[in-house]
């Protein structure tokens, strides 16, 4: 008895703590990056004007998304991104300082959807506590959604809707392999660049605050490709096994 309980701690913790493990498909602290700007009155009404304006059919495609009966309008969008216009515009660039060839464009356009779909998610999610306690909220089943892997798969869901063709869309897991809370997220970077070379965007880790940044700049994270990392999982389990990792 006593070791059947000792075995159940584990699972017991990490649910308590906020589990946030992600399985392959087929089977409140805020951490902000300190690159978003916050201050909209430095910007110039030029650069205010392109972060908040943006085709119909961009928040459209955001709104198209909606889930446990809620709904959003273009005002949801517009004061979203009035809101979050500074850092609108600072991602943008740190989409063009990743080099020649990403189109202004689409960068502002990403930078724009991440942003005003971050906060939909957070209605959708529910959000109103810091992220662990979110965590145990979701694994309790006391809120809809909003573990890290949550995050992750809605965001890159809704950026595949984009169609870039200068931009490029990865995914990534921290943790994977130690006793520290695995972590997931999206990326996106300049298409044919590296991973490494493209940007983190996390959500989660400040509630429903969008982090961004290089990835080999996250210093709170090592990021490993989600591919690689279910590989690991399979090889893993197959030698529990005992049977082949095909």
């Amino acid at each position: 008895m006593i070791s059947k309980t000792i075995s159940f701690l584990p699972l017991a913790f990490a649910v308590l703590l906020g589990a946030c493990t992600e399985v392959p498909e087929d089977s409140g602290s805020s951490f902000a990056s300190s690159r978003n700007a916050t201050d909209n009155m430095s910007l110039p009404p030029a650069v205010l004007a392109e972060a908040i304006s943006m085709p119909d059919a961009v928040w459209q495609r955001s709104a198209q998304l909606a889930r446990y009966g809620h709904s959003f309008d273009k005002a949801f969008y517009q004061a979203a991104a009035q809101r979050e216009a500074a850092n609108i515009a600072a991602l943008k660039q740190a989409f063009l300082d990743l080099g020649p060839g990403v189109d202004p464009e689409e960068a502002g356009r990403a930078a724009y959807v991440a942003y005003t779909y971050v906060a939909q998610l957070v209605v959708e999610y529910e959000i109103d506590s810091g992220a662990l306690a979110h965590n145990t909220r979701v694994n309790f089943g006391t809120k809809p959604r909003g573990l890290c892997w949550h995050w992750a798969h809605d965001m890159d869901a809704r950026l595949q809707r984009e169609n870039f063709k200068t931009l490029e869309i990865h995914r990534a897991i921290a943790n994977y392999d130690s006793i520290r809370l695995e972590h997931s997220t999206t990326i996106l970077g300049r298409r044919g660049d590296s991973m490494e070379n493209s940007l983190v965007l996390d959500p989660w880790r400040g509630a429903g605050e969008l982090y961004w940044g290089l990835v080999r700049e996250d210093g709170r994270y090592d990021w490993t490709e989600r591919s690689k990392v279910f590989a690991w999982k399979k090889a893993q389990k197959a030698k529990q096994t005992g049977t082949p990792a095909f």
